[in-house]
């Protein structure tokens, strides 16, 4: 009964996201270098993801890339993360005065419905557990779904 309930939940909130007039991006890839975070965001109805940098608090655009092919030359784990069971970081978020990672571990690499999603704090260079959750769906309503769904 609660797995149909949260699903339910995560189905309205998806349907309401996609009659919204902004422009909806999906977090699928991140990768740190140095202190700064790229953020590979795909946009609804587009082929090519939208590259950000977070740094210093601030996330901003990185390139504006016409061609898949070059994301992939310059982010070439976004690809071995598709069909990896291995943890995957997706996104970060700043709430208040906290930092977050989010990463995903896909329990088969075929089903993207099996997929576990692991929300960290970062303080002080250490990283703590603070949640974990069984699909993406659970994420979508949790207080930390502004990572992964973007408007």
């Amino acid at each position: 009964m609660k797995t149909k309930v949260l699903f339910a939940l995560a189905a309205s909130f998806l349907s309401i996201c996609a009659f919204s007039q902004k422009k909806k991006e999906m977090a699928v890839y991140a990768e740190k270098k140095g202190n700064d975070y790229y953020l590979i965001r795909l946009e609804e109805n587009k082929q090519i993801p939208n590259v950000y940098v977070y740094s210093n608090g601030v996330t901003k655009p990185y390139k504006n890339y016409t061609d898949l092919k070059d994301v992939v030359m310059d982010f070439p784990g976004m690809m071995n993360s598709n069909n990896s069971t291995k943890e995957e970081m997706v996104s970060v978020l700043k709430k208040g005065d906290k930092f977050y990672e989010i990463t995903t571990q896909r329990k088969d690499p075929k089903n993207f419905e099996k997929t576990i999603v692991t929300v960290y704090e970062i303080f002080q260079g250490q990283k703590r557990i603070v949640e974990e959750y069984d699909t993406i769906y659970d994420l979508a309503g949790s207080p930390y779904k502004d990572a992964i769904f973007i408007n």
